[in-house]
């Protein structure tokens, strides 16, 4: 086999992992290019144009703005119910065999949602969708925490949290032109169609790898009591900070649409100003990178934190369009110093005899959070004022940065020993 071979799309070598703790950044990054980076591109491609066509085609399709809000909520159900199958699915059949059960189930989602006559036909292939990024996100932590080494995995990660960022800025662009001069159903035509070139290039760049299986794992539906009982500090100590983590970004992503509303921006000023935040965003991922490889994990997760709540503390106070630009810019430095934190300290913690299931799990608890901040945001709004929600999600931060700072190991230190 020939070095550019491995380099670019393999690093097995009769059958088993290769050493990655030889290869140069360039060389791990090309060794990732053709089997993660680009597959993970289109995958966010994928997923953001799904997100914004979802609720439009429910509302084009005849449904309400409370059944449009209901059928792409299921697509937040569908990451969290598959997020342990997937992991499960992964230690028994290999990380390369469920990325493509994800992709596959996301270009047929495709297809199906694009012949979709009924806002309740969509709200089905919503929670598909749902959980066909869930599997192929859990199935690809897994992947990317097997194939590099400890001391260069945040750059790998945080790029290709860029990579997906840049996907979720280019989707809505793109998925908006083509709804636009052709119709919400080619949007999921699209999908389908991109969705199956990512189906290639893992089918041709990702090596295979064998499987160790073993009678003591436990079943499906004793994975998650399995996985805190194992690992119970961990989780209540460094899950506890994603899961903060999680509802942060959340909240944020919720309540500047809101705010910017509020104050009497008008829709064209509000995508602006998501774009410009989103683009800073986008730019902080190399910084994020190196931060976590030379500094420790455990700077990166408090940067984003602590950024992120001054952000939302401070944005209650803007009444303008530069004053909130200035601000949601902010939130996203916070937001792109965090570039990949969560996988990077999953993959950190997950023993290897158990990776997929840890995963897994670990996912579920960052959905949730995910899951919960709209719903968090929406009750503390029947009894606050919409200003006074800002500092009370920002509270999930600086209780985050408490956790991580007091009970959290760095995970670079406990690997050196």
């Amino acid at each position: 086999m020939s070095r550019r071979m491995v380099l670019w799309g393999s690093t097995l070598l009769s059958g088993s992992v290769m050493d990655q703790t030889g290869l140069t950044t360039w060389q791990m990054y090309r060794s990732l290019a053709l089997s993660i980076y680009l597959p993970a591109l289109l995958m966010s491609f994928c997923q953001s144009s799904i997100l914004l066509a979802i609720p439009l085609f429910a509302l084009d399709l005849g449904g309400s703005v409370s059944i449009a809000a209901l059928v792409f909520s299921l697509r937040g159900l569908g990451n969290m119910a598959a997020d342990v199958p997937a992991g499960y699915g992964v230690s028994r059949l290999g990380d390369k065999f469920i990325m493509l059960v994800g992709i596959g189930m996301m270009a047929v989602m495709g297809i199906a949602s694009s012949q979709a006559q009924s806002a309740l036909q969509l709200a089905g292939a919503a929670f598909f969708f749902g959980c066909a990024m869930a599997i192929w996100l859990v199935a690809r932590i897994t992947h990317i925490s097997t194939f590099v080494a400890d001391h260069q995995r945040g750059k790998a990660i945080s790029t290709m949290a860029g990579l997906q960022r840049f996907g979720n800025l280019m989707g809505p662009i793109v998925s908006g032109i083509v709804a636009h001069q052709f119709g919400f159903q080619w949007v999921f035509v699209l999908v389908s169609i991109i969705a199956c070139i990512a189906f290639v290039l893992i089918v041709v760049f990702v090596p295979e790898k064998k499987q160790q299986h073993s009678s003591a794992k436990p079943g499906l539906l004793r994975i998650v009591p399995h996985i805190f009982m194992g690992h119970s500090r961990t989780f209540l100590t460094a899950g506890m900070a994603i899961f903060c983590l999680s509802i942060l970004r959340a909240s944020r992503q919720l309540l500047i649409p809101l705010w910017a509303n509020a104050i009497g921006l008008n829709a064209s000023e509000i995508g602006l100003i998501t774009g410009i935040a989103a683009g800073v965003d986008m730019a902080m991922f190399p910084l994020a990178g190196y931060m976590m490889d030379n500094w420790g994990r455990k700077h990166a997760a408090v940067s984003s934190m602590g950024v992120i709540a001054l952000a939302l503390v401070m944005l209650p106070w803007t009444s303008s369009f530069l004053t909130l630009c200035l601000f949601a810019m902010l939130a996203g430095v916070g937001n792109g110093l965090g570039a990949g934190i969560n996988v990077v300290l999953g993959s950190d913690f997950a023993a290897e005899h158990e990776r997929g299931e840890f995963l897994g799990v670990w996912r579920l608890m960052g959905d949730t959070g995910s899951f919960s901040a709209p719903v968090l945001v929406g009750l503390a709004t029947q009894t606050l004022y919409l200003g006074g929600v800002f500092p009370l999600m920002a509270c999930f931060g600086v209780v985050g940065v408490f956790i991580v700072v007091l009970f959290v190991e760095e995970p670079l230190l406990r690997r050196d020993r």
